[in-house]
């Protein structure tokens, strides 16, 4: 764990929105670069996030808060493979007591979860390209998760790599040749982790999706 003595060094703080921008201008790129490209789709989206399990315990509050880019090569009319990238901010100030190891402690706290998904995935599609599309998936790889607990003028820190799948259901609907509308649900699931209190936990969490998509 890392204790932190807030008040004796600067916290970094990322900027969600310049974050949002920079994985915006990549895929714009990447669309572009790739449009002429029949076996290639990108897309970019916006995520709505609510906490399961072990996550709700440590932040009971939904992530307003998310973007994922998702980069897949199409191996036939009805399957792709490709990766997953994303970042999903949980946060929630609790005037409760949080019980951590050999005690408790009282007061206004703040909890800070920030979950990285980085994700190889396989999908299947039904119905024909350039139609309406439903689609299941399943994404695997892992979570950089990092969370963050603190209290008055002190801070736990716990920043970890965690193994995980996510199960997706979808549906594209194309708008334009080259352009399209992305739906899609996701349960987030990771393997193994540990609390910033030092307890063996499994984060979980479900995500609502809603965004556009590139050559569908």
């Amino acid at each position: 764990k890392i204790l932190i003595k807030v008040t004796t060094m600067k916290i970094l703080k990322i900027n969600f929105w310049q974050i949002f921008m920079v994985f915006a201008f990549t895929l714009l790129v990447f669309g572009t670069s790739y449009a002429q490209k029949e076996q290639w789709y990108g897309a970019f989206t916006y995520s709505v996030s609510l906490p399961a399990g072990d996550t709700k315990t440590f932040v009971d509050e939904i992530s307003w808060r998310g973007i994922g880019l998702d980069y897949r090569y199409v191996i036939d009319r009805a399957y792709s493979v490709g990766l997953f990238f994303g970042w999903n901010v949980f946060y929630q100030r609790s005037e409760e007591t949080t019980e951590v190891e050999n005690g408790a402690v009282t007061g206004t706290s703040d909890h800070y979860l920030n979950a990285f998904p980085i994700m190889a995935n396989i999908h299947y599609y039904f119905g024909e390209r350039k139609s309406i599309r439903p689609y299941v998936g399943l994404n695997a790889g892992g979570y950089i998760m990092t969370q963050r607990f603190e209290v008055s003028i002190f801070a736990l820190q716990e920043d970890q790599w965690q193994w995980g799948v996510a199960p997706e259901a979808g549906v594209i609907i194309p708008v334009e040749k080259d352009f399209g509308i992305m739906l899609n649900g996701k349960y987030n699931y990771a393997f193994t982790g540990e609390s910033v209190f030092g307890e063996d936990i499994n984060h979980s969490y479900w995500q609502i999706n809603a965004g556009f998509v590139w050559e569908p």
